[in-house]
């Protein structure tokens, strides 16, 4: 009898020992996960291995303990702690998991379409003999390479788009190649050519981005992060027009933000070109670089990081958050384009509105039912946004964590590193200090112009105001 109850106590024994090393293995891990993320201060790790340390400690004395109350206080403790823990470490983990998926586009991707009149005879591109395209376009080249593994033909370059629009219209027999986005434009200005053409096939190229960033010391000096919106779903790295063009000035010495946005049809010099100017938002066509370029000559800042989203990014990201409440100035009406071209209408009354994920894109993208047009756009942009950090920031955001970092996933890009990225929330989780955030929307005169796109039809654009970029210029200039 005496043998058993020996027996039967030695395992109890064993249980609440392994018990015991389970809770300082769950320990370990914890802070071998919380050093591989790298985002808290040292002296933080220090104080939670105090922590952990006395928490294992005072479970080891209850679980060793002959007293059978004693023993199940601190297996009761114990078991709380494991489970804690393990959901603090799954937190851990799916925040390590997604860091290390901020990485920068290595491609950026073209779509260009080979089009014919709608009465041509040509069914496939294994009928073409000729076609014309434009020779300044980036990728056109590997897509007329690609195209002659399928059918040898003779190719003819042009000036413009506007000429190859003009050929295929004027001679039903032309065959011309065009970027997707570049169509999509002529599409909306020229109810001839959409209706008057179809598309024999659609080839996908990819183009290198250079990545010229010098990074800097992002706790020592102020930086401008160019955040970019376009206008797609899916794939970031496809090509196409900048709907959002906003600086993000950050001063981590002063804890100052100013957000800088430029509305899209702002008549620019595009980087890299010469002659007609254009609106803004077509050097998103060229890559984000030219995007960036562009700006940067225009407010005479260095600009050396962006973030690039989309209209997938934002729905994922809101929704996960839970949805957005924005002070909307006035009322007004907007469309939502579904994904297979069906329209949602939405009623956006004055006041404080709450928004998901569809009605933020319809609320900050329209601008044709507000009295100031693209500039009350960008001011709607910069509503969302800051609605954004501070449902971000706010202590409810950690229900929501996990969601949250899996909606963000695969939905942006940005050229920051890693390392960058964690040093600066370090920081941040260091000093504690509140932010300060200002806004400034540039602005102008709408007026009809000749553009770099379009250089015989006059468009919509947006003429600048000196005065509104002298000003946006020197704010920048105080956070330096």
């Amino acid at each position: 009898m005496k043998q058993k109850k020996t027996k039967l106590k030695l395992k109890k024994s064993v249980l609440f020992q392994s018990l015991s090393f389970l809770t300082i293995l769950e320990s370990l891990f914890f802070l071998f996960t919380t050093i591989k993320l790298g985002i808290l201060p040292w002296f933080y790790l220090i104080f939670i291995f105090l922590i952990l340390g006395a928490v294992n400690l005072g479970l080891y004395y209850f679980l060793s303990r002959k007293n059978y109350k004693k023993r199940m206080i601190g297996t009761f403790f114990s078991v709380l702690f494991l489970i804690l823990m393990l959901f603090v470490s799954h937190y851990e983990n799916t925040t390590l998991s997604f860091l290390k998926k901020v990485i920068p586009l290595d491609i950026e991707t073209e779509n260009y379409q080979v089009i014919v009149h709608k009465n041509s005879s040509y069914r496939s591109v294994n009928d073409i003999e000729e076609l014309s395209y434009v020779e300044e376009n980036r990728g056109v080249k590997k897509a007329l390479e690609k195209l002659k593994q399928k059918k040898k033909m003779k190719n003819k370059a042009c000036q413009e788009e506007s000429s190859l629009v003009d050929e295929i219209l004027d001679e039903p027999k032309e065959v011309i190649i065009m970027e997707e986005e570049v169509a999509k434009l002529y599409y909306e200005v020229s109810s001839d050519f959409k209706e008057n053409t179809r598309v024999l096939e659609t080839i996908t190229v990819e183009i290198p981005k250079e990545e010229n960033v010098k990074e800097s010391d992002l706790l020592a000096h102020t930086f401008s992060v160019y955040v970019t919106g376009i206008d797609t779903y899916g794939s970031l790295s496809k090509v196409s027009r900048s709907d959002v063009n906003m600086i993000i000035t950050v001063n981590p010495k002063t804890h100052q933000i100013l957000l800088t946005s430029i509305p899209r049809d702002y008549y620019v010099q595009i980087a890299g070109t010469t002659g007609l100017k254009d609106k803004l938002t077509h050097a998103g066509l060229k890559g984000v670089n030219t995007s960036m370029q562009t700006i940067e000559n225009l407010l005479d800042t260095k600009i050396s990081y962006y973030i690039k989203i989309n209209f997938t990014s934002l729905i994922d990201i809101i929704d996960a958050i839970g949805g957005v409440d924005v002070e909307n100035p006035f009322e007004f009406t907007a469309d939502y384009q579904e994904e297979d071209g069906k329209f949602i209408y939405y009623s956006f009354s004055e006041g404080n509105i709450h928004l998901d994920g569809k009605k933020a894109l319809a609320f900050v993208r329209e601008r044709y039912g507000l009295r100031e047009g693209d500039v009350a756009r960008a001011r709607h942009q910069q509503l969302v946004i800051s609605s954004m950090v501070q449902k971000l920031t706010s202590p409810t955001i950690l229900t929501k964590y996990t969601s949250l970092l899996k909606s963000i996933e695969g939905n942006f890009a940005t050229n920051l590193s890693l390392s960058s990225i964690t040093k600066f929330i370090q920081k941040q989780i260091e000093e504690m200090k509140p932010w300060t955030i200002e806004k400034q929307v540039l602005i102008g005169s709408d007026s009809k112009e000749l553009t770099a796109a379009f250089p015989e039809l006059y468009s919509a654009v947006m003429i600048p105001s000196e005065e509104s970029i002298l000003e946006a210029k020197d704010k920048i200039k105080e956070l330096q």
